[in-house]
Order: C-alpha cells, then sequence, then structure tokens
C-alpha cells in the first residue's frame, strides 16, 4: 500500500531553472540562465559540481557582501527580476535545499510586492522565520508567502496587490572563509499537497517475440494505482498489471521500464534489458508464411483478439484486410472485436507484404467471452 509523506507533489514549480541545470552565456562566458546575484549574472565562479542536491550543478555562494540572490524575467537583458502574479490573501510556498559551513543566520527571504510591475513597491516585507543555519547535510527551507491588504503602509492599503518579488538575502560576516550551497528551488502556489510514495513494481517478468515484448508483475491492492509502461520511445497506460509493448522490430535490444502511478504521483522506474526474437526464415523463403500468433491451435478465440503476427516482414509497410462471416471489418488498433461469440465463424485475412507477396489466412473459429 502506497504511504503518504509530506513533500514536493507535481505541483506547477513557477521558480525558473530551479536546479541551476540550464546554462547560458554572457559576453561568450557561461552563465547560470537567468538567476542574478546583486543584480547580475551569475558566473562560472559560484558554480559548484562537487555534492549538488541533485543533478550536475549546485550554487556556491560566499558571505563577503551583503547582496541578494533571485532570478532575472524572461527579458533578462534590461535586468528586470522576474515578478509572480499574486492577490491580496493568496497562499504560495517558497523552497530550497541547502548546506554548507556557515552558522550564521543566512538566506532570510525579502518580499518586494507591486500594484503595477512598471511602478515602484508598494510595500518591501522580510519574511519572519525564513532564514536558515547551514549544516554539513543538505536540509530543505520551506517558506509559505502571504500578503495582506493589512501588510501595506497605511497610505497603500487602498492599492491593489498584483505582483511580487521574491529575494534571499546572503549576509556580510567579515573575513569570513564560509561558504553556502543551493539547489533545487521551488515555487507553487497554494500549500504543499500530500505526496504518495509508491513502491516501484515487483516480479516484473517478460516474454520477447519478434515485434511484441508481453510484460507482468504483481499486483497491488490500491485499484486507484494504474502503471506506465515505457519502451522505444513510447509511454503506454494500462490499469491491469500486464501489458504487451507493440511495433517493435525483431532480433533487437530494448529497454523496458514500468512504474505505478496514482494521480500525479509515479514510483521510481523497474527497468529490464529485453531483446526481441529473431525471425526463424528469410524474407524469400517460400515456407513462410506470416500469421497470426495469437490464435490457438484448437480453434478457439477470445471475442477481443489481438493482431500480433509471426514470420512478417516490413510490418509497417504491409497492408491488412479483415472479414468475420464475409464482412469486412476494421480493427481497432491492434485488436479485432467479433459480433458474437459461437461455433463455425469465419475469420479472413489478407496480408499483402509487397505487390508480390500476398498471403489469404482463413481460420474457422469457435469464440468464447
Amino acid at each position: 500500500m502506497p504511504h503518504v509523506l509530506f513533500g514536493q507533489t507535481e505541483q506547477e514549480n513557477l521558480w525558473y531553472n530551479p536546479g541551476f541545470e540550464k546554462l547560458g552565456s554572457h559576453h561568450d562566458d557561461p552563465i547560470f540562465d537567468r538567476w542574478s546575484l546583486r543584480g547580475n549574472y551569475i558566473g562560472k565562479f559560484n558554480f559548484e559540481q562537487s555534492n549538488p542536491h541533485s543533478g550536475n550543478y549546485c550554487l556556491r555562494l560566499f558571505p563577503n557582501e551583503r547582496v541578494f540572490l533571485s532570478i532575472f524575467g524572461e527579458d533578462e537583458d534590461d535586468l528586470n527580476l522576474e515578478k509572480f502574479p499574486i492577490k491580496a490573501g493568496e497562499k504560495m510556498t517558497f523552497s530550497y535545499w541547502h548546506r554548507g559551513t556557515l552558522d550564521k543566520l543566512a538566506l532570510e527571504l525579502t518580499v518586494r510586492v507591486y500594484n503595477d510591475p512598471k511602478d515602484e513597491p508598494i510595500l518591501t516585507k522580510k519574511i519572519i522565520g525564513s532564514g536558515v543555519r547551514t549544516q554539513a547535510e543538505w536540509a530543505e527551507k520551506v517558506i509559505p508567502i502571504v500578503i495582506n491588504q493589512e501588510d501595506l503602509p497605511k497610505e497603500k492599503r487602498g492599492e491593489k496587490i498584483s505582483w511580487i518579488e521574491i529575494l534571499l538575502e546572503v549576509p556580510f560576516v567579515f573575513n569570513s572563509p564560509k561558504v553556502i550551497y543551493v539547489d533545487d528551488f521551488s515555487l507553487i502556489r497554494g500549500e504543499r499537497m500530500p505526496k504518495v510514495e509508491l513502491e516501484a513494481p515487483r516480479s516484473l517478468d517478460h516474454t520477447a517475440y519478434e515485434r511484441e515484448i508481453e510484460l507482468a508483475w504483481d499486483q497491488v491492492l490500491d485499484a486507484e494505482v494504474s502503471w506506465e509502461v515505457e519502451a522505444a520511445g513510447k509511454t503506454y497506460q494500462t490499469k491491469e498489471n500486464r501489458f504487451t509493448v507493440p511495433d517493435l522490430e525483431p532480433a533487437t535490444e530494448y529497454t523496458v521500464k514500468v512504474r505505478a502511478r496514482k494521480g500525479t504521483h509515479k514510483s521510481s522506474d523497474q527497468a529490464i534489458k529485453v531483446r526481441t526474437a529473431a525471425i526463424s526464415k528469410t524474407v524469400d523463403d517460400v515456407t513462410r508464411l506470416p500469421h497470426l500468433r495469437t490464435l490457438s491451435k484448437q480453434g478457439v478465440a477470445k471475442k477481443v483478439i489481438h493482431l500480433f503476427y509471426q514470420d512478417l516482414y516490413k510490418e509497417s509497410q504491409t497492408k491488412f484486410s479483415y472479414w468475420i462471416n464475409g464482412q469486412k471489418v476494421e480493427p481497432q488498433g491492434h485488436t479485432l472485436t467479433f459480433p458474437r461469440i459461437g461455433e463455425h465463424q469465419e475469420l479472413k485475412i489478407e496480408i499483402r507484404e509487397s505487390a508480390d507477396r500476398v498471403w489469404v489466412l482463413t481460420y474457422d473459429l469457435e469464440v468464447v467471452e
């Protein structure tokens, strides 16, 4: 069963380049794209690649002058900070991860409030309790932000609260050799929602065919859990604890990933490498007969059959035509549905692999539920 933890969900993160993974350039020098320190770009002097919280980079800060950390707006050439729309009384949640050697209070959060983004701020507010004292291990800081009409100076309380800028203050510590690292920022609307932590699929088993891979894994008790299957650049959704990956190439190795899903929450991947079977006969072999591998030799078929073939070359270029009891029918994706159950139902298939390679197959089937 999934268990509930409090943490970041897939609520939209409004903070650009939150993990410092997007690099830009200024005068041909690398910068953290759109990040601002002391109102200017952040260059490679502040890049840190040793022990980031995630990804390849984090930001290194030195408390040798009092400066502010933030991000620029989309038009960063004018060096204006990003402004986020907000209403009076609306709650936003700002968070980031930090570590370091500075045991002095640092990174207090300041909010500048605007009626119009082109005007001067109508309020500059430092959020009480927003500072941190860094330690050796990564820790997360979560800061709720709410701006009420009553927070405005008396002479400004008739003005509308429309936008905010968010800044973190790097303190000045005289002659300090200390350092602060930050990573993985987040700004979301509202409060954090509970995070559902799902377990990766267990006992992932497979059977490989020429153009399909059949998968199966353990069922779970939670009826709200579904699954995602990823292979060959495509992602499929399924409610059942089994799935057949279609449209593959023979004698080819694929990485197949399966993950649990509940709402917007996902588990880690269970991944396997699988090689599809080779076609046993050459394309010119006169004994080669493409056929449905999903029909039993006993002539019994379910009402819905899967259209997966054996000994077929150029499947993507092959044209298929289907008739049930003399009536031409169209498949739905990789399935074909019989109109009724019962014995002695005729399924006729024309397989046109090329102009000179055409087969017509006729099956006499007993169709069951």
